[in-house]
């Protein structure tokens, strides 16, 4: 084994935004722990994804960018009789950040307390409020750098992720790229003092490559003796096609491709030694020995023994500043896929060569460590699906090793393996939820999916499950080539016929992407794949010779998430919010609640929200703030949900213009026609709330009487009629469901009662038949 002194050779290895900010990410621990495992052990890590939600979600941050809404989307810049779809996006920006910024500057923190706590997280009176506020404060930071959008789930920018034009502009746009100013305040500070010899950088998700870039080569401005490799799933598929473009020379050094654990140790080896980049397998790197900077794509390095692989390592990693009362642990059981046919999916290929699984027996003794190393009994099994050996030897190994843990994963649908006997055996030794890959209901596309699995097993296999408490979720897909409407809908009514048993469904619409089975055999699917515009375009348009097309698929897509926010209660009102937030809901399991249990909750939370009522000690939020709007925020929202809008921005999955989507969008959704409103925002809830002028006075009324019961006496003592207190009862229940009215006396957050003001509304609200 390498023996090197502790700091002959610092290593730094980043997760660059944005990923998700619930628990950690596994590819870095694994590095590090390679790493160590020979030798270097000055090896940092940094998870500058959670670390950027956390800068960007505080009082001063978000004072930074109301200031900056404020000065690059002006509200009289839309001073207009008529607001066309191109602005819809920077209005919205505009009248929301106007309206709940100072709102958010207060309550960010408590927030933020709230999803790390262990007690208002538990509660979803105050867990939902307080995720809306972070998710408000992303809006404010994203309207700060219009056009782009920074969500817990994405980011992108007015430039194509599939342009390496578009790419390269982008790491130098420091009006729309929020992380130049991050990292140069808070991340290269501290790399310039630590000076490492190699800075790894882990790219999974297309979200990431314009931020990893820009970071690369702001790090290859300031410590040009630092080699800068990048690698990570999103890079399998398109690292060829950035190391084609030259430039791309700025930001990196090099592009390690597939398994990264040898090709790093390798590299760091090389450059230690002043050995030949050459010799690493995966590697692709630039020589800049000759006149001019080329690319080398090295042959591929054989893969590790993943049973031989150390425990990944956390340490050196921001556990406490991750959006979650408990540390979730990320582990991998195997990396590839047992299964591997389906002719939709590329992981096998870009994880790396074969499939290959730790033991049972090796999983449990290295789970019992991480337990005991990070105090936490929470795991996220990482795999594409559990092999079925594993399902039946590894929860008894688990058990077996007491490891008294909790645990989630991936799997596919084996009836032998998930029988109910199975299923409760997974449930005692901590499986708390699985996530199968059910696609389609329909066995013709199941079929050309390759999917090798029967309506009647994914029936049983869930049944099983959910009899055991273990919570079910569906991965389903809509508009895989020549599936029709009728079909889609058939998958449909199938979730709704079997909600009992589902309680979460991962919806997508089908993408064709260049590794795929579909994108190299398009005539078996009955497609013509459409040439991508972009150099580097992974994801393609194409035509089908029969079903859907792109576009119906797309209103499909709402249409089934419409039935699942009525069908299934986790996805009914704002619980949804549970869902989007990756391991929250497996927390509420791990605590001992049954997924019926959880699902009743849910359901009973919406319930409780429709039947508020026009009681009479309502009054006026007391924080309630406005502004008078000249167009209807609500239409707008509508307008920009049309699936032909959503069309027209960067694709959510894969960061590109859908082509020619902006003019056909503009030119079949109408402009909002002038319609004086004002928006309110209620930061105890954290909703956005338009009212008519009519209902301004009404509300304005109320605030002046105190409580509704004193309104309603003073209209009936003015000579008000039946239908006119009635019409206003149904108005203030309206009110009181939208959190703009509260029963007087209720309990206050600890943001409320320090920011309880008697300033209520913005003054101009009151005028709004002027705006």
């Amino acid at each position: 084994m390498i023996q090197i002194q502790t700091h002959d050779f610092p290593v730094s290895l980043a997760f660059p935004p944005q990923g998700h900010w619930t628990q950690p990410h596994l590819a870095i621990p694994c590095l590090k722990a390679w790493l160590h495992a020979h030798g270097y052990a000055d090896v940092e890590q940094m998870d500058l994804s959670v670390e950027a939600f956390d800068r960007f979600l505080t009082p001063d941050y978000l004072e930074r960018a109301r200031a900056l809404v404020q000065e690059r989307l002006p509200l009289d810049r839309f001073d207009a009789e008529r607001l066309p779809l191109g602005e819809m996006r920077a209005w919205r920006a505009a009248v929301e950040s106007a309206v709940s910024a100072e709102a958010l500057v207060d309550r960010v923190e408590e927030a933020k307390a709230i999803l790390r706590g262990e007690d208002g997280f538990w509660d979803p009176d105050r867990y939902v409020p307080a995720v809306r506020t972070l998710y408000h404060g992303l809006r404010l930071v994203s309207a700060a750098h219009y056009p782009s959008e920074l969500t817990p789930h994405n980011f992108t920018m007015g430039y194509s992720n599939d342009s390496s034009e578009d790419v390269l502009a982008a790491t130098l746009d420091e009006e729309q790229n929020p992380f130049i100013a991050f990292y140069r305040e808070d991340v290269l500070p501290r790399l310039v003092a630590r000076r490492p010899r190699v800075l790894g950088l882990s790219v999974l998700y297309g979200s990431q490559l314009i931020p990893a870039l820009t970071l690369g080569r702001m790090v290859k401005e300031a410590l040009p003796d630092c080699h800068v490799t990048m690698g990570g799933g999103f890079l399998a598929y398109i690292g060829d096609k950035v190391m084609s473009v030259p430039a791309m020379a700025d930001c990196m050094d090099s592009i390690v491709f597939h398994e990264g654990e040898r090709p790093l140790l390798e590299l760091c080896e090389v450059l230690r030694t002043g050995g030949e980049l050459a010799s690493i397998g995966s590697l692709a790197w630039w020589d800049r020995s000759g006149d001019r900077t080329r690319s080398v794509r090295n042959a591929p390095a054989h893969p590790i023994k993943l049973d031989e692989a150390p425990i990944p390592d956390l340490d050196g990693l921001p556990l406490t500043k991750y959006f979650s009362p408990r540390v979730v642990i990320p582990y991998d059981v195997n990396r590839g896929c047992y299964y591997g046919e389906c002719t939709f999916c590329t992981l096998p290929t870009v994880i790396g060569p074969g499939y290959r699984t730790r033991s049972a027996e090796t999983i449990a003794k290295h789970v019992t460590e991480l337990r005991d190393r990070y105090g936490s009994t929470h795991f996220n099994f990482i795999t594409d699906c559990m092999p079925p050996g594993m399902i039946q030897d590894l929860p008894e190994q688990l058990i077996e090793a007491d490891a008294g843990i909790t645990w989630w994963a991936d799997a596919r649908i084996e009836p032998k393996a998930y029988d109910a006997e199975g299923a409760k055996t997974l449930y005692e030794s901590g499986c708390r939820k699985l996530l199968f890959g059910f696609e389609s209901a329909t066995k013709r596309i199941l079929k050309m999916m390759m999917k090798g699995q029967s309506l009647k097993s994914v029936v049983e296999v869930a049944t099983n499950c959910t009899d055991a408490d273990i919570s079910v979720t569906f991965y389903a897909m809509v508009g895989f080539p020549t599936e029709t409407l009728e079909e889609a809908r058939a998958t449909l009514r199938f979730i709704e016929e079997h909600s009992d048993v589902v309680r979460e469904v991962s919806l997508q619409t089908f993408h064709i992407d260049e590794v795929a089975k579909t994108y190299k055999q398009p005539e078996q699917f009955g497609i013509r794949v459409l040439d991508a515009p972009g150099d580097l375009s992974l994801y393609h348009d194409y035509l089908a010779k029969e079903g859907m097309t792109q576009e119906e698929a797309a209103e499909m897509f709402e249409e089934m998430m419409a039935s699942f926010r009525e069908n299934l209660p986790i996805f009914s009102g704002d619980n949804i919010f549970y869902f989007m937030q990756k391991s929250h809901y497996f927390l509420h399991l791990a605590e001992g609640t049954t997924p019926d249990e959880f699902a009743a909750r849910c359901a009973e939370r919406t319930a409780a929200r429709e039947e508020r009522g026009a009681d009479d000690d309502l009054e006026v939020s007391p924080w309630l703030t406005g502004v008078a709007i000249p167009f209807s925020h609500a239409e707008c929202v509508r307008t920009l949900g049309d699936p032909l809008a959503r069309a027209a921005r960067p694709d959510f999955l894969t960061g590109r213009f859908v082509r020619d989507a902006e003019e056909i969008a503009e030119a079949r959704l109408a402009p909002l026609e002038r319609r004086p409103r004002a928006l309110l925002y209620d930061p105890e809830n954290g909703e956005f709330v338009e009212l008519s002028p009519d209902g301004v006075r009404v509300l304005d009324a109320l605030r002046a009487a105190g409580r509704l019961d004193a309104l309603v006496d003073a209209q009936r003592a003015r000579g008000a009629s039946d239908a006119a207190i009635e019409k206003l009862r149904t108005f203030a229940a309206q009110l009181h469901r939208l959190g703009a009215l509260r029963p007087a006396g209720a309990t206050l957050t600890p943001a409320a009662r320090r920011s309880r003001s008697s300033v209520l509304l913005n003054p101009e609200v009151s005028r709004v038949e002027q705006a």
